[in-house]
């Protein structure tokens, strides 16, 4: 007889299901997805399924990850309504090597004030630079304005470029895990 082949380790996949529309599916999956990953609730899961979508990761090895699914689609959620990629293929960093990022993970994905010097000192260019352009222009504006008088404008680009430091790898971590760049 031989040797099984040893199982590949456990790796970051990003699970994403689109918003539902109809109310009693949405809180079936809801249930489902918080008996799943019981870091979650079910009132914020349905909530989230009946805007934008729920997104969270999850480690898996490979052979999990249908299996994963067919739970999924038996808990009632549509196919065409799921996807489930190994976080790397997503595009995304992984926390395991994002420091700035495990800051949010070890928090369950919430807000947590930290600093970036780039951020503060490039202000919305940096912004612009990671891709988050609807809020990097919204800054923009914001600190040029040119109808304001010059000591409010001078303040209010203050204002905006402290934002940038203090919440900048927020807004980041927003964009590159949750696929948002709005608040």
């Amino acid at each position: 007889m031989g040797a099984a082949a040893p199982r590949a380790e456990p790796r970051l996949y990003e699970l994403r299901v689109a918003r539902l529309a109809d109310a009693r599916l949405r809180g079936e999956v809801a249930r489902w997805l918080a008996a799943r990953f019981r870091s979650s609730e079910p009132g914020a899961i349905e909530a989230a399924l009946g805007g934008a979508g729920f997104v969270t990761r999850v480690r898996l090895r490979d052979e999990e990850a249908p299996a994963l699914l067919r739970e999924l689609y038996v808990a009632g959620a549509p196919p065409a309504a799921v996807i489930l990629v190994p976080a790397a293929r997503a595009g995304l960093p992984s926390e395991d090597h994002d420091p700035a990022f495990a800051v949010f993970a070890r928090r369950g994905g919430r807000f947590s004030p930290s600093w970036s010097w780039p951020a503060f000192i490039f202000g919305p260019l940096w912004y612009f630079r990671k891709g988050l352009y609807a809020k990097g222009l919204v800054l923009l504006v914001l600190g040029v304005f040119p109808l304001w008088p010059l000591p409010v404008a001078l303040l209010v680009s203050l204002v905006v470029l402290v934002y940038c430091g203090v919440v900048g790898t927020w807004d980041y971590y927003l964009w590159r895990v949750r696929r948002t760049q709005w608040w």
